[in-house]
């Protein structure tokens, strides 16, 4: 009993630890401490105890060959395509970068997939802090919106660091937002859903948090549709097309109509009001010019296509540099395409974009497949990567978004726990008939 006791708090520990790495570098009350001495002491405590947790490792590894030999085949194809098209222009710590860091924390969130209920727990305590933070600033200073943008909640002082404070902010609240489904009952989950839950996606879009917004809906969405999926495959696919109809129609009215108001508030913080501007700005540094950048220079240079133009060459392409790796991030490492699939065609070519597409798409497709013999903290571990993989696709880059690689592994790792329990209950299944069969010998 003890021996069992031990290895739940170690697997406890594991993934206290390694989210804690995971999130060190974004948590911003760390950047007070010093989040890069934490995210280094977290990550050498990390791998230290997935070493002591090696063997479990190593056999739910083996119930997701598949997958592993995809990130293989991926990663030997960035290796590739950075030794000839990227390295006379980009240093080699960008690529070790992305090896080091990207196979770390998947391994970190491997090993997180073994105590789901710590990383929720502990994604709500984030939120609950930030939330202590904000209402602090409330009552002492009043609008947390004023003259444009989202003020200095934490108390940082520099403004080229609160200004992104939304972003961040998002990040968290949308996260715990799935971490509180998936610990909550039944019965809390139908109340919060007309409650609390309306209350933060207001505040989301109070802030201008349009990333963590519209993650957050999508990742519900594929919440509801795979459960809907489990009784009727038929209803499901109905209401995933019908969702994305209304959105594209929605989306298409709505620039149509930005495109043409004249009486949008030019410092009114909201997301809608933001979004106008940012559709009316020509600014080559807004989102939207990016990926229409980005997206033009891909389409009018077929010979590129297949294999892209390099990792890490984007950003000297745009004129910023080289990029480097996390630990040495340059003026080149800021520039990015805000769209990790985008910026992988564009890197990588269609055989990159292929690869990688498989790669993540691939958990998704089996989490289905076995959605109905899910718990809800499992089902809320695989919406919180559908929700990192949303927001990487609004704001994110390929080669510094670990969390993406994190969720991932995660999600992986719930498929491996479910086939390693399908495999023994299998195996006790098939030994019973034998064992009675041998019995029954016995009494002959």
């Amino acid at each position: 009993m003890s021996v069992n006791v031990d290895k739940r708090r170690l697997k406890g520990v594991t993934a206290a630890v390694t989210t804690t790495a995971a999130f060190a570098k974004m948590f911003l009350p760390f950047h007070m401490i010093g989040s890069t001495a934490i995210f280094a002491a977290a990550s050498a405590i990390g791998a230290a105890l997935v070493i002591v947790c090696r063997r479990p490792l190593f056999e739910m590894a083996g119930k997701v060959a598949e997958f592993l030999l995809v990130s293989a085949g991926f990663y030997i194809l960035v290796i590739v395509n950075f030794l000839i098209l990227s390295r006379p222009n980009v240093p080699t710590t960008h690529l070790l970068g992305i090896l080091v860091f990207h196979a770390l924390f998947m391994v970190f969130g491997f090993a997180t997939a073994r105590s789901l209920n710590v990383l929720l727990m502990m994604l709500l305590g984030a939120a609950a802090i930030y939330l202590i933070a904000i209402l602090n600033y409330a009552i002492r200073f009043g609008d947390l919106e004023q003259d444009g943008y989202l003020h200095d909640v934490f108390g940082f002082g520099d403004p080229a660091v609160f200004i992104t404070f939304h972003q961040n902010i998002g990040f968290v609240f949308g996260l715990a937002v799935l971490a509180a489904f998936g610990l909550a009952s039944r019965r809390i989950k139908k109340i919060a859903s007309f409650t609390v839950l309306p209350i933060i996606l207001l505040f989301l879009l109070y802030i201008s948090s349009r990333g963590a917004l519209v993650a957050v809906v999508f990742s519900l969405i594929f919440w509801l549709s795979a459960d809907l999926w489990r009784r009727s495959h038929k209803l499901a696919l109905i209401g995933v097309v019908a969702i994305t109809l209304a959105v594209a129609i929605a989306s298409g009215l709505f620039y149509r109509y930005a495109l043409h108001d004249k009486d949008v508030n030019a410092r009114a913080p909201d997301a809608i009001s933001r979004t106008i501007r940012e559709i009316q700005n020509p600014d080559p540094g807004l989102r939207l010019q990016i990926w229409a950048r980005t997206w033009h220079r891909v389409a009018t240079e077929p010979g590129k296509l297949l294999f892209g133009r390099g990792v890490g060459i984007y950003p000297i392409d745009e004129g910023s540099g080289a990029p480097d790796w996390l630990l040495r991030p340059t003026e080149g490492s800021k520039n990015y395409p805000h769209n990790v699939h985008l910026e992988t065609l564009y890197e990588t070519g269609i055989v990159g974009l292929l690869l990688f597409s498989i790669l993540t798409i691939m958990p998704l497709v089996w989490s289905l497949r076995r959605w109905s013999a899910f718990s809800s903290v499992e089902k809320a571990g695989v919406a919180a990567y559908v929700f990192t993989l949303v927001s990487s696709d609004l704001s994110g880059t390929f080669a510094y978004l670990y969390l993406l690689q994190f969720f991932l592994a995660i999600t992986v790792g719930i498929i491996a726990l479910k086939r390693m329990a399908e495999a023994n209950t299998f195996r006790e299944t098939t030994a019973a008939p034998n064992a009675n069969f041998r019995v029954l010998q016995v009494g002959d």
